[in-house]
């Protein structure tokens, strides 16, 4: 008790001296920032329908940007969301990029059996 009474009473300190929390920054909004770093590499990503950049999929996005991506992991749901939960989802190539999708819940998808 004694230690979240000395936590409180310095978080009251820190904000009467105007020390406030940053605001949150994703990565996905801060591409100007990273570009350089993926530059000329081959790219692999994690990603779902909610891998979005202002609204835009972060694949999609990425490839606008001249990025070379070379594979997408994509976990439940399909990498653009429209499959069942639960459902079975085999490797397959996305309809809009032509990329490779290897789907993380088809038979790579790993069970506590």
């Amino acid at each position: 008790m004694a230690k979240i009474k000395q936590n409180i009473i310095i978080l009251l300190i820190l904000s009467s001296l105007g020390l406030h929390a940053q605001q949150l920054i994703l990565g996905s909004e801060r591409m100007d920032e990273i570009i350089n770093s993926i530059d000329n590499k081959n790219l692999a990503i994690v990603g779902n329908q909610t891998s979005l950049v202002n609204d835009i999929h972060l694949v999609d996005t990425l490839l606008s940007l001249k990025q070379n991506i070379v594979s997408v992991f994509s976990p439940e749901h399909g990498f653009r969301g429209t499959e069942d939960a639960g459902a079975k989802i085999d490797n397959e190539y996305d309809s809009k990029t032509g990329l490779p999708i290897i789907s993380l819940y088809g038979k790579n998808k790993k069970t506590n059996e």
